[in-house]
């Protein structure tokens, strides 16, 4: 195949892919859009400040995708465990990209599922002299 060829369809996949995702200006919005999803799903192209100091950090102005799935639905409403993934094809040697998983509600919220509230609140409840109580980690 002729390199002219090869160029044109490497440029119509990368074109496709970024026709199929949904524009968006954060990552918030595509975990939002993710929480409501029927499948789960989100994808999107960056176009933040985050998207910035990635093209910063890799030196390669190409678009940084976005991807979130659901990976766990809790029992309370509104609440999933979802993997963000934030990638940048042809950064350096191939692809650049970081995975987070995040434990997140509707409302911005932590789900608590599996928590245990009433040691969460011993923790962050002031005591009467105006100090919080210490945690079981704290020193």
């Amino acid at each position: 195949m002729k390199p002219a060829k090869i160029l044109i369809t490497l440029l119509f996949s990368a074109l496709s892919a970024l026709v199929s995702a949904e524009p968006s200006a954060t990552v918030k919005q595509l975990l939002l859009m993710a929480i409501d999803a029927p499948d789960g799903k989100a994808s999107g192209v960056l176009t933040d400040a985050i998207a910035d100091r990635f093209r910063q950090t890799t030196g390669s102005p190409l678009p940084i995708l976005v991807e979130v799935s659901t990976l766990k639905h809790f029992r309370q409403e509104g609440c999933r465990r979802l993997n963000l993934r934030i990638r940048q094809e042809g950064a350096g040697k191939g692809q650049f990209g970081i995975d987070y998983g995040i434990n997140l509600c509707r409302d911005g919220s932590p789900p608590t599922e599996g928590m245990n509230l009433e040691q969460a609140s011993k923790i962050l409840t002031p005591n009467l002299d105006g100090q919080t109580n210490k945690g079981p980690l704290d020193k």
